[in-house]
């Protein structure tokens, strides 16, 4: 009998192990045609705060294992099962392993490029175990309850609109960190941008605690964005701001002035206010400096962008900062339990210390 032994590191994924695995299968089915085969695995970390292997693993174990593998050898062993196959070992084997994401029924590693280039330093083995512990934090905090946050911590939000600030901002981490770790870095950076804006003025909005800012952001995108509409719906949408605010015409007239951020009127006191005024209104150090760093990534003119912009880990790692800087930063602006706010403590320190190797 034949033993294939194949041990999974701890920065290898499912669909990478899987396909060695198999590769493993088919090189030695044609040197060694229809000889019984035995395969061993063993599994390097892949442990998650509850002493368990990950879903990873855990899919590499059962369903790839025993639900598909096992057909193909006299017998498999993995740390978590060892299985005779109770028939004959199958010898026609696929000449191609196809991995579908069965909730989308589609091959997604078809739609991705590959850019190694950009993922090296996310595979360095500390980076790696960094993000991970992000990762773990991001999940938890995907399951607060945005409206018991929101509603009943924040009297003066009649409406609950910083629901629909925390909600889309929650979307916005996720997305940036999924951007990273899959080497997306321009886009990252572009994200990051977007976060810092939210991130000034929702800190305005709870640095103010006023119920008649947070109506005039409301306002005035909704009468500034009227240009954007039909006529009819132009049309039903005055009609409705008509009834529910009496003085709707002296709003409006007011609102409409100056540039979109003028609903901070009532608090920067300028004709045309700039994100750089709301920046210096919050009087916190590199603030504007890193919005502008983050925007050369979304001008398509900016020769910063363009050289060379991830020409080393030290580049890299600071994307990195930024990003979890305004993340750490953004999480802390609604109200947090005071163990996942130990977490973020503790990933804050750690990124520190991170910067350590890489800069």
């Amino acid at each position: 009998m034949n033993t294939l032994y194949y041990r999974v590191s701890t920065r290898t994924d499912f669909e990478t192990a899987a396909r060695e695995i198999f590769d493993l299968l088919l090189t030695n089915q044609n040197q060694f045609q229809n000889y019984p085969r035995f395969l061993h695995v063993e599994i390097d970390g892949h442990i998650n705060d509850l002493g368990e292997f990950d879903d990873d693993m855990l899919k590499l174990q059962q369903e790839f294992g025993e639900d598909f593998l096992l057909q193909f050898f006299t017998k498999i062993s993995f740390p978590l099962l060892t299985k005779k196959n109770p028939k004959k070992q199958i010898n026609d084997i696929p000449n191609e392993l196809k991995i579908y994401d069965l909730k989308q029924n589609s091959l997604l590693s078809e739609l991705q490029i590959a850019n190694y280039y950009n993922t090296e330093f996310i595979l360095e083995k500390d980076v790696y175990r960094y993000l991970e512990k992000v990762a773990n934090m991001l999940k938890k905090y995907e399951k607060l309850d945005s409206y018991k946050v929101n509603i009943e911590k924040e009297n003066y939000d009649e409406f609950g609109l910083l629901m629909y600030w925390q909600s889309y901002m929650k979307d916005l981490i996720v997305e940036l960190f999924n951007s990273f770790t899959n080497g997306n870095l321009i886009s990252n950076a572009a994200m990051t941008r977007s976060l810092i804006e939210c991130y000034v003025y929702v800190s305005i909005i709870k640095k103010e605690r006023s119920p008649s800012l947070l109506q005039d952001w409301f306002l005035s995108n909704l009468i500034n964005g009227t240009k954007r509409y039909d006529d009819n719906v132009r049309e039903v949408l005055n009609i409705n701001l008509k009834e529910l605010y009496a003085n709707y015409e002296d709003l409006q007239s007011r609102l409409k002035k100056g540039n979109t951020n003028n609903w901070l009127s009532t608090v920067i006191t300028k004709k045309n206010i700039t994100f750089k005024d709301a920046c210096d209104y919050l009087n916190e150090d590199y603030l504007y400096k890193d919005f502008q760093e983050a925007s050369c990534f979304v001008h398509g003119q900016d020769i910063k962008s363009k050289f060379g912009p991830f020409f080393s880990y030290s580049s890299i790692y600071g994307k990195l900062y930024t990003m979890m800087f305004y993340v750490f930063k953004s999480l802390n602006l609604f109200e947090l339990s005071p163990e996942l706010k130990g977490e973020i403590d503790n990933l804050e320190f750690e990124l520190i210390i991170l910067g350590e190797d890489y800069l």
